[in-house]
This record gives structure tokens, sequence and C-alpha cells, in this order.
């Protein structure tokens, strides 16, 4: 009996669990960061189409520079 018909053991699949569970949570962060920014566009075609551009731009953009982790440099610069 050859050692690769064995299934993996618990500590070779547990990281690949991990990683399937972490790419379920950045796949649920994106559907919310998304549902929020069209929140935010309407709320801010009520408000006024001259200031939509440039906010909605700035949060998306701040959102997925924290999602991808690059936020703390960024927060770094700010100080």
């Amino acid at each position: 009996m050859s050692s690769s018909a064995l299934p993996p053991g618990p500590e070779a699949s547990f990281p690949l669990l991990q990683e399937e569970q972490h790419q379920r949570e950045l796949s649920v962060l994106r559907k919310r960061l998304e549902e929020l920014e069209t929140t935010q566009r309407k709320q801010l075609q009520d408000l006024g189409p001259s200031r939509e551009r440039v906010t909605v731009g700035a949060y998306r953009d701040l959102a997925r520079k924290k999602i991808a982790g690059e936020g703390d440099a960024q927060s770094e610069d700010s100080k």
C-alpha cells in the first residue's frame, strides 16, 4: 500500500481550509463593499451630482486599500 493513496492528514489540509475560509470572507467583504458603494452613490445623487465623483472614488479607493492590506502604510503617511 503506497502512502500516496492515503488522504492527507489534518495538518496538511488545515492551511487549505484556512485559505478557503479567507477567500470566502474576502468575497463577502467585496460584495458588501459594492453594496455600500451603490447605496452611497444613491445618497450622493440626492445631495448633488458634483460631489459624487470625488467622494465615492476616495472612499472606494481607501476601502480597497484597507481590504488589500495597504491601508496601514497610508495611515502612517497621514500622521
